[in-house]
């Protein structure tokens, strides 16, 4: 009687064991769910947006945006007159790897920046010589100045206000990057091959001195001439000049130079501080 009475218990007792089994094993699974990143989401991938230059003007500039931390400055990155965007993502990549907000743009014409009047590749195509091509070129990048300042703006929306933008330029962005820089206070630029004419060497002159990191090659005539003149010029403490042997320039000096972009990005987040 007493043996009848206890066999039930003990089946009771061992569905009890086998339900609370099963229950701790799917809290764990749950648990590793909630964990485990969605699929595709990578921290540091950007994210492809398009800034309109002018309120009267429905031309779209295209950019990678790097999304930075909460307390982070941003950096826009230009390409020089030969390349577009895609030349610089070593760049890019290194300053977001710093946490900070950066935005490598395709400047009118260029890359994916493009509309049936406004392309460097059209342009080519619908001028009979040099002189033609360079006149298609100019009226172009007349627009260049409106769309930094509208990719400033854009940026600026998303960092700590009070960390302020920097600018790295190449070739010829770097002329724009001076025009930006007299209608708002940059926290500092990046000069790399700067290809400058002598009124632009003026423009920047009579800046307020901001710190300039200035790239060149001795070999690379002009640029090296522009970078070592303004360089002096400058009065920052913060400033640097970097002169490596050979001919290459812009571009160039990115993808053959090692931890280029490293020290870049490093000096960058150094003044953003």
């Amino acid at each position: 009687m007493n043996i009848q009475s206890q066999q039930p218990s003990k089946t009771f007792f061992r569905l009890l064991i086998l339900s609370l089994i099963t229950l701790l094993f799917s809290a764990n699974v749950l648990a590793t769910e909630k964990i485990t990143p969605s699929k595709g989401v990578i921290k540091g991938e950007p994210k492809i947006v398009h800034i309109k230059a002018r309120a009267d003007d429905d031309f779209l500039l295209s950019a990678d945006y790097y999304q930075g931390g909460k307390r982070s400055g941003g950096v826009i990155v230009l390409h020089d007159c030969n390349k577009d965007r895609r030349s610089y993502r070593t760049v890019a990549k290194s300053l977001a790897q710093q946490d900070l907000h950066t935005l490598l743009v395709d400047l009118r014409g260029y890359g994916d920046s493009l509309s049936p009047e406004y392309s460097r590749e059209e342009a080519k195509k619908r001028s009979p010589d040099i002189v033609s091509y360079q006149n298609e070129m100019a009226l172009i990048m007349a627009n260049w100045a409106d769309d930094l300042l509208a990719t400033y703006q854009f940026l600026f929306e998303k960092i700590d206000k009070s960390k302020g933008v920097v600018v790295v330029a190449s070739g010829c962005s770097g002329a724009y990057t001076i025009n930006l820089a007299e209608k708002i206070q940059l926290n500092s630029v990046v000069m790399i091959s700067p290809k400058m004419t002598y009124g632009d060497k003026e423009r920047y002159k009579n800046l307020v001195d901001i710190p300039s990191y200035f790239i060149t090659s001795s070999h690379h005539q002009d640029s090296y001439d522009t970078a070592q003149e303004l360089f002096t010029w400058n009065g920052s403490k913060q400033s640097k000049i970097q002169i490596f042997k050979g001919v290459r320039y812009n571009s160039q000096l990115i993808s053959r130079q090692n931890n280029l972009a490293n020290d870049i990005a490093l000096w960058v987040e150094n003044r953003l501080r």
